[in-house]
């Protein structure tokens, strides 16, 4: 009778285990680790089926376009990545009055992220610009830069330009007008410069 039950429990345990096997199509992984693929939690990104509603079965509801976060309103850019959008900015978006650097994050931030390739006198002698090629300008105190409104160097900042790529991720709405500042202070005006005839002249070179 004990050698029955023996043979009785193997083959209902054998059962079992192929039909544990079978439903998780024959994957170890799901078997003895399923929740390392299927979160109890309600991850933002979930990439599987938890949620039937939101798209890629996401739990995370992606913002309303256009909005922005509260305390981060600085971050509002109102200028497309077009030509168009370039050109308004030269006219439309001015460098805040009160801007300060007394901490010279202007500089600090300079050196880290455009020096590489303008140099840090803005020679354009940085060694990226030994691979890439230079451009036209020769530098920043050709009156080329001198006169180029910042709200086109916000711009470019903001989305890149030509060989330059966007530096958005890396710096903050503030830090980048005081990037700009430096650079204004580098080229030799310090100062913004206002959108003139000799700039209209130069812009090609961009």
């Amino acid at each position: 009778m004990r050698t029955i039950n023996i043979i009785t429990f193997s083959v209902l345990s054998i059962a079992v285990f192929s039909s544990c096997i079978k439903s998780r199509g024959n994957n170890p992984g799901l078997e003895y680790a399923p929740d390392m693929y299927d979160s109890k939690g309600y991850e933002p990104y979930n990439q599987r089926d938890s949620n039937l509603i939101n798209p890629y079965g996401m739990n995370m509801r992606e913002p309303v376009k256009g909005t922005i976060a509260q305390g981060q309103m600085d971050y509002f850019y109102p200028y497309p990545n077009t030509n168009e959008g370039y050109e308004a900015a030269g006219t439309g978006f001015q460098m805040p009055a009160d801007l300060q650097d007394a901490e010279g994050r202007g500089k600090y931030n300079y050196e880290i992220y455009c020096s590489p390739c303008h140099g840090l006198t803005g020679g354009n002698d940085g060694k990226v610009m030994e691979k890439v090629g230079k451009p036209v300008w020769p530098n920043y105190q050709d009156a080329y830069i001198k006169t180029l409104p910042v709200g086109k160097i916000y711009h470019t900042l903001t989305y890149g330009k030509n060989n330059m790529g966007s530096h958005a991720s890396v710096l903050s709405p503030l830090d980048r007008w005081k990037v700009i500042r430096y650079v204004k202070e580098l080229s030799g005006t310090g100062t913004v410069a206002s959108d003139t005839s000799l700039n209209q002249s130069n812009e090609v070179k961009r």
